[in-house]
């Protein structure tokens, strides 16, 4: 005998994939890793875009993923408070260690202005974290960060990158990752912080 699954159950489902899907998608790690891709390629070096790539997306999901597997990390979106402090340090050394061979060897500029734009951003991150104790969106704040510095370095269109961070806001809260207030502080540390330090060093 079949059991018919009530409409508001299957709404529900269909809510809870998407936002799933749209926090995947726009996850740190992959936007981080296509935007250094992208800008790479765009100023002819995608070797360069490759290695920022490495060291701000790659291996710091690997870090996670370490930990998850260890159960030091809750999920792969370290979503609980106490768990952000030390990984935030550990990425920034990556970061840092990035943008030291870049200076050594001659990187361009860009990618250099880039790596400099994570690394502020991260701070900021991590202040927010630490000292103030807010949990503000990485996603929010990568997401909103990467559209503002493309739009900078290749062309206003890029702008309109913008207009889906409401979708990934809502995927975010949808998930009870983070509050209102925590997502936009993200948003607002990303759009700030990251086009201002690539203007700045670019």
């Amino acid at each position: 005998m079949y059991r018919v699954r009530p409409p508001l159950a299957g709404r529900v489902e269909v809510k809870g994939g998407l936002a799933r899907l749209l926090t995947e998608l726009a996850a740190p790690w992959t936007v981080n890793v296509a935007s250094c891709l992208i800008l790479g390629w765009s100023v002819g070096h995608p070797g360069w875009g490759a290695f920022v790539a490495l060291f701000s997306g790659l291996l710091p999901m690997l870090l996670i993923g370490r930990g998850v597997v260890r159960e030091s990390i809750g999920n792969h979106h370290v979503t609980e408070h106490s768990e952000r402090h030390g990984l935030l340090l550990a990425i920034l050394g990556m970061i840092f260690f990035a943008l030291v061979v870049q200076l050594v060897a001659g990187s361009p500029p860009e990618m250099i202005a880039l790596t400099c734009a994570g690394l502020a951003t991260l701070v900021g991150i991590a202040l927010w974290t630490s000292i103030v104790r807010i949990n503000a969106s990485v996603h929010m704040a990568v997401w909103c960060g990467v559209v503002a510095i493309l739009a900078i370095a290749l062309g206003p269109w890029w702008w309109l990158g913008l207009a889906l961070a409401p979708a990934i806001a809502w995927s975010r809260l949808h998930l009870d990752h983070h509050t209102v207030g925590q997502i936009s502080v993200g948003a607002a540390t990303g759009l700030i912080v990251a086009p201002s330090i690539y203007l700045l060093v670019a």
